[in-house]
């Protein structure tokens, strides 16, 4: 029942849980803002104090090094990055620092706590948007030493909205059963933008340059990804491994990302070679089970543009 009650928490309230896989990276100078915006896929220029915004960092070939929120505030900017990307992301950004006055620092003195869900905006407290599974949310940076008690207190909060505390396995099966990818999970340096169904989110195609923008460019004009993430509804009780292959007519042409068992039965997501979409109403299998494309994550329910 513990599962069950967070998942609808994060569906109809609010949940709250510390994104352990998360880190901060400051952007500090007079030049860190239009520095920025040479850096990451999504448009910073009409970002007011207290908005963020969602895109990537990709290596110069356009792969995602990172998916980031870039939260904004007075003067300051903080990268909410991926923990296992810090060091690389560190080493790319730095690279692209010419004449500008920027400062990098990593946050090792800082945590990311995010509340989701559709009565998140209710929490008090300031914040910045930030909803990762497309039901709104919220989060907030908070000292180390002082995590466990903004934590308890935030989640006392949420109970009063009926919500409450979301485990991480939660969150893992949460973002599979909305059709959300994670990266590292779903999605990382060895995928382009297009291939992430994340393209309504994270890529503005209405701003100037950006590192790695000329093949994200060349594939939207062009529509060849070489493959794309899909969501999937599969036969049977147990969730399918990650790499199992996704088979039409005994062929592979695909293999899973990540799975979880919901109320509605078993979801997925995984890739999908090209060439393969327009079968999407004929039968695929999945580890011998009947596996249904329920379409790409981008058309999906966790892809939507964030409010609040």
């Amino acid at each position: 029942m513990g599962q069950a009650n967070e998942l609808a928490w994060l569906e109809q309230t609010v949940g709250v849980l510390a994104l352990e896989d998360r880190a901060i990276i400051s952007v500090g100078g007079d030049d860190a803002h239009d520095w920025l915006q040479g850096q990451v896929t999504n448009q910073l220029a009409d970002v007011a104090p207290g908005g963020s915004v969602y895109g990537f960092v990709l290596t110069l070939k356009g792969r995602i090094l990172a998916d980031v929120y870039v939260l904004v505030g007075e003067g300051e900017l903080w990268l909410d990055v991926p923990a296992a990307q810090v060091d690389a992301l560190l080493e790319r950004l730095d690279r692209y620092i010419i004449m500008e006055d920027v400062d990098l620092e990593y946050r090792k003195d800082l945590r990311v706590i995010t509340a989701q869900g559709p009565r998140s905006k209710e929490l008090p407290g300031g914040g910045w948007p930030a909803d990762r599974l497309g039901l709104g949310g919220r989060q907030w940076l908070v000292p180390a030493a002082e995590l466990e008690a903004e934590l308890t207190s935030l989640i006392a909060l949420s109970e009063e909205l009926g919500g409450g505390a979301v485990s991480g396995q939660t969150w893992a099966e949460a973002h599979v059963l909305r059709g959300r990818p994670r990266f590292g999970v779903d999605f990382g340096d060895w995928t382009y933008p297009q291939e992430s169904g994340l393209n309504p989110l994270a890529v503005s195609f209405n701003k100037g340059c950006y590192i790695g923008q000329e093949t994200v460019v060349m594939l939207e004009n062009r529509g060849k990804a070489p493959k794309v993430l899909w969501r999937w509804a599969i036969e049977g009780s147990v969730a399918p491994v990650a790499k199992s292959p996704i088979k039409a007519h005994d062929e592979a042409v695909g293999e899973v990302t990540s799975a979880a068992v919901g109320e509605n039965g078993v979801r997925a997501l995984g890739f999908l070679k090209r060439g393969h979409g327009s079968e999407a109403e004929h039968s695929f299998t999945i580890d011998g089970l009947v596996a249904r494309a329920l379409g790409p994550v981008e058309t999906g329910p966790g892809v939507r543009l964030e409010h609040m």
